[in-house]
């Protein structure tokens, strides 16, 4: 069995067992090939580019034959409207992709990060693909070691301590090769992330009493207020993609709750001009 896996839409948090795993019950993994600049032109504007770049990639596993897609859900199971919500491929980006591509390769849906019902997961997903409970036994015993919950998002860019924090919806924030431009303009400004796990940026993000549902909100909301607690920190970047207006309203509901300034910022802006408006919320000339 050919099992394409994708190399955008959070892999590092769910494929260090998952990849494994499926190669332990036989199956050949095929990754993207093409460039990623191809896959993010996909014909899909009314969905954000980190949504084309997914959409992208699987029409090429499409094209390459593979049997089956292995497919994170970045939100955890849950389906709300209220913020990033309003937009369909925000909440569900598995149910929206065979609209853009009939004939799409049934998809694995596995939870997008590892941690509690990984393991019956998996469980199941071996049972599908292999009608061989020893098989699917053996590998889970080879791998179930590897399951741990994603911790920080720490790219080399970023500074551990900086005057600008940036804080994105983390499928867009994780996906550096979307916003190259971005990070060259703020840099020079000391740009720096909020440094703790996703889910403990989550739990702040409830403590705000936004009513925000979707994980990648309530993360999102939750590293912006992290970062505006921190001394270094004296302003905040909120970015997201202008194809979603309920994440416009996040950003707005977030700046309203931050005790330092936030900036707000698409993914469309000209960089030069968010970097500007970043040097005046520092009380820079």
């Amino acid at each position: 069995m050919r099992i394409g896996v994708l190399d955008t839409w959070l892999p590092r948090r769910y494929q260090p067992f998952w990849l494994p795993f499926l190669r332990e019950l036989g199956a050949e993994l095929v990754a993207p090939e093409r460039p990623f600049a191809e896959a993010v032109a996909f014909e899909a504007p009314e969905v954000g580019k980190s949504a084309r770049a997914v959409l992208g990639r699987l029409a090429e596993l499409k094209e390459r034959g593979v049997d089956r897609v292995l497919f994170p859900d970045v939100q955890l199971g849950v389906e709300a409207e209220r913020g990033s919500g309003a937009c369909p491929w925000v909440r569900d980006l598995a149910a929206v992709a065979p609209l853009y591509l009939p004939g799409l390769p049934p998809l694995i849906a596995v939870p997008g990060e590892l941690g509690e019902g990984t393991l019956s997961r998996a469980a199941a997903v071996g049972a599908e693909l292999t009608e061989h409970p020893p098989k699917v036994r053996l590998a889970l015993e080879r791998t179930r070691a590897l399951v741990a919950p994603p911790g920080p998002f720490r790219p080399a860019w970023a500074a551990k301590e900086g005057a600008l924090g940036l804080a994105a919806p983390p499928y867009l924030l994780e996906e550096e090769r979307l916003y190259p431009e971005l990070r060259e303009a703020l840099s020079p400004l000391g740009l720096t992330l909020a440094d703790r796990p996703p889910a403990e940026l989550r739990a702040e993000g409830d403590r705000l009493g936004l009513r925000l549902k979707l994980p990648t909100d309530l993360e999102w909301a939750g590293a912006a207020h992290a970062l505006a607690r921190r001394h270094d920190v004296r302003a905040v970047v909120l970015l997201y993609e202008p194809e979603c207006p309920g994440s416009a309203r996040v950003a707005r509901w977030v700046a309203e709750r931050l005790p330092k300034p936030a900036v707000i910022a698409t993914l469309a802006d000209d960089p030069g001009e968010v970097a500007r408006r970043a040097k005046m919320a520092l009380g820079e000339n």
